[in-house]
């Protein structure tokens, strides 16, 4: 039995993780472009840290967890926020990587490979913590797994993108506010009973709209807005020689 949950939470983390990242991805590279905005090496580089860096906030979450109480909720709510972000900043944000186009690329592989082994880990743990878990409670938690895709995806996009633009403070400040208004309905709806079933499910609607609109706004807004500006600063140089 425990080896099917294993197979399928690492389903759960890595098919959405791969699947949104060429969703994404594809517009940007060959064949849609005829030169790529980015360098596949660094962007399966950045997935495969992504992969090692998901596994110790999975770590850190659950000791999080263990230590705190529903005292302490607004707390456990805004600093695992503020830490994850400012650890993704921290590593984007090296000088060889700022004012580049791709780092923003960079920044979503990075999230997602973030996202694949955190969600393998939680949806792991999770069913491990259910006697018997039937194929119902995979699935809720597969579910509940994509979430957390699309939240640390569009997060450290948004961060990339920031440190792309030179422009670090309001775009990792955006990513800090979907993390917070994620975990606002998941922390008190899930980690504690503050809402019993099935008024919790409430905060799963609600944290979906949260991380969907996150990511959409990456995927058709920023993204796109970023590569326009690319542009035209390009033309501009050009006509200046």
């Amino acid at each position: 039995m425990a080896d099917i949950v294993m197979i399928v939470s690492a389903i759960a983390g890595f098919a959405p993780s791969m699947g949104l990242m060429f969703y994404t991805l594809r517009d940007y590279t060959f064949p849609s472009v005829e030169k790529p905005f980015f360098d596949d090496r660094k962007i399966f580089a950045f997935f495969a840290l992504g992969i090692v860096i998901g596994m110790a906030l999975f770590a850190f979450e659950e000791w999080g967890r263990t230590a705190s109480a529903a005292e302490t909720m607004l707390a456990l709510i805004v600093g695992f926020a503020l830490m994850e972000e400012a650890l993704k900043l921290m590593i984007l944000n090296f000088p060889r990587f700022q004012r580049k186009v791709d780092t923003a690329f960079y920044g979503l592989s990075f999230g997602l490979g973030l996202s694949a082994t955190f969600t393998f880990a939680t949806v792991y743990a999770s069913a491990l913590g259910v006697e018997s878990p039937s194929a119902v409670d995979m699935t809720a938690f597969a579910l509940l797994g994509v979430q957390f895709v699309l939240l640390h995806g569009a997060t450290t996009a948004f961060i990339g993108i920031g440190v792309a633009r030179g422009e670090v403070k309001p775009y990792f400040a955006e990513a800090v506010l979907i993390h917070i208004g994620y975990n606002l309905f998941m922390v008190p709806f899930f980690m504690y009973d503050v809402f019993e079933p099935p008024l919790n499910l409430i905060g799963l609607g609600a944290a979906y709209i949260v991380v969907i609109y996150g990511y959409y706004k990456v995927h058709r807004l920023s993204l796109p807005v970023l590569i326009q500006d690319a542009k035209k600063l390009s033309g501009q140089k050009r006509r200046k020689k």
